[in-house]
């Protein structure tokens, strides 16, 4: 999911089916980890424009039979060099994202919630005919600004070819882990004002959940930085089940502002979890670490890693009522990173908070 400008949302989330609506291939899904489509799923990506790159994140807050909503966020870049925080939420019928072959990934701050007859991403159906028939064809919903301001909404006919790759898995971040997920890969073009216009997609290869995992046209592209969503209670690979086996529970899911300490609002629901594995284990004493990328200074690096662990640790007891005397804080800037600092994927593998016990 994505935020281009000041106004304008692009959701590439690609959806997934309501759970009681909707019919999946499982040729070539069935061997490999499913990313669940549920409330609290988590999509992180790294998007680059003309305007300047930034971090877009979509989480589903919803789902039902009618349904689901998801809410788009990311601070984008400013006039002043100060971020701007763009929020927008969207309903996506369940008819829709079985069936229509009518993409709507751009939006407004001032858009209706529900925009019947179209999809953020791919539907069920438009993956099965890529997987099936290997090309689709679909229409593509564009918005922008004219001159004067006011807003322009026009129809592309796009035509997409499924292109077989001979290494069809891509390491993804999942929950903290490397996940290999199966890959659909797909090219083909869009009618527009000066010819067709190449584009590129990556996806899940799982027609209930199409996650766009990379999207490449002329003048910006999205790359998706890792997945999040909430593991069962009792799950083998929580936080709370790494820490009781008293590994170190590498945590991504707690978002920052830009170069800052201060945690965004989609932080909540893995900070309420921290909080509760605390509650449930009342003689574990926790230490937070923060890390950076590699981006800036050493010194300020450093700083910012130590001011971001505080953050979490007053966040825990000021809004979740935990122990502070049980919280210990650290940091470590950019010294231990986990992948490379050269792409958007790696440095956002290196920005993270973990926990362990003491």
């Amino acid at each position: 999911m994505c935020i281009v400008r000041n106004i304008v949302v692009c959701a590439l989330l690609a959806g997934g089916s309501s759970p009681t609506i909707g019919a999946t291939n499982p040729a070539s899904v069935a061997t490999y980890p499913k990313i669940p489509f549920v409330a609290g799923l988590s999509i992180v990506k790294a998007v680059t424009t003309p305007e300047g790159d930034y971090e877009a994140l979509g989480v589903i807050e919803s789902i039902d039979a009618s349904g689901y909503r998801v809410v788009a966020s990311a601070e984008l870049p400013g006039e002043s060099g100060k971020p701007v925080r763009r929020v927008i939420t969207r309903k996506v019928l369940a008819a829709d994202q079985v069936s229509s072959h009518r993409m709507r990934p751009y939006f407004q701050t001032g858009d209706a919630l529900s925009f019947p007859g179209t999809v953020p991403g791919f539907s069920t159906a438009a993956i099965n005919d890529l997987r099936s028939a290997g090309k689709i064809s679909y229409t593509k919903v564009s918005v922008a600004t004219n001159a004067n301001g006011a807003v322009v909404e026009r129809e592309h006919a796009c035509q997409l070819a499924r292109v077989v790759d001979a290494l069809p898995t891509r390491a993804v971040l999942v929950n903290g882990r490397d996940t290999q997920l199966p890959v659909l890969h797909a090219k083909g073009t869009c009618a527009g004002d000066k010819g067709p216009q190449l584009e590129e997609f990556f996806l899940v290869d799982d027609p209930a959940n199409p996650i766009t995992l990379q999207y490449g046209a002329a003048r910006s592209s999205v790359a998706l930085i890792r997945i999040e969503y909430p593991e069962p209670k009792g799950s083998g690979m929580s936080i709370e089940s790494a820490l009781a086996k008293k590994e170190v529970a590498k945590i991504y899911g707690i978002y920052f502002s830009f170069s800052s300490a201060d945690i965004r609002p989609e932080s909540e629901r893995v900070l309420k979890e921290i909080a509760g594995v605390m509650e449930t284990h009342p003689d574990w004493k926790l230490r937070v670490d923060g890390h950076t990328d590699g981006v800036g200074n050493d010194v300020a690096n450093l700083d910012l890693s130590k001011r971001r662990a505080s953050a979490v640790r007053d966040a825990l007891i000021k809004r979740h009522g935990s122990d502070g005397r049980r919280l210990t804080v650290g940091g470590y800037g950019e010294s231990v990173p986990q992948a490379t600092n050269e792409t958007p994927e790696g440095r956002a593998r290196n920005r993270r908070v973990e926990l362990r016990r003491e």
